[in-house]
């Protein structure tokens, strides 16, 4: 498969998960024992791909009409890096928090390493500080 047909599959499937939902499609694109290293991982949430379905399932109830978008791909040897950028509005719990109404825009980037087109270890790094900001959990 080519650093392109990758880069599509993982768009596609990402912008799937977060935007529609269907986190059904991280198995098409995630292998079975794929490890999550992320930073955005809540205490407690297994490491794997289960928890990170429902980490993105999570963003999805906190900000119900969240738009998922990513810039700026780029596959070099087996690691893919991405920019992303979360909008929408907090009108669901999140990070903890009850709803509170606000819009927000959180960015981050992605690292993924990836054996046989699929991803085997995943790196998420969101702008966390500025997300508590906007749901109105520590002053802006």
């Amino acid at each position: 498969m080519s650093s392109e047909e990758i880069k599509t599959r993982v768009l596609n499937t990402f912008m799937d998960a977060f935007n529609n939902g269907n986190l059904s499609v991280l198995d098409t694109i995630c292998a079975p024992h794929m490890v999550d290293h992320s930073t955005a991982a809540v205490p407690g949430q297994a490491n794997d791909l289960e928890g990170f379905k429902r980490r993105v399932n999570g963003h999805r109830m906190g900000i119900p009409d969240l738009r998922f978008s990513i810039m700026n791909m780029i596959i070099e040897g087996d690691l893919m890096a991405f920019q992303w950028e979360m909008i929408g509005t907090h009108t669901g719990p999140y990070m903890g928090r009850p709803p509170s109404g606000n819009p927000v825009r959180i960015v981050g980037m992605n690292l993924e390493r990836l054996e046989n087109g699929q991803i085997i270890e995943h790196w998420s790094y969101p702008d966390k500080l500025a997300a508590l900001q906007q749901i109105g959990a520590i002053p802006a």
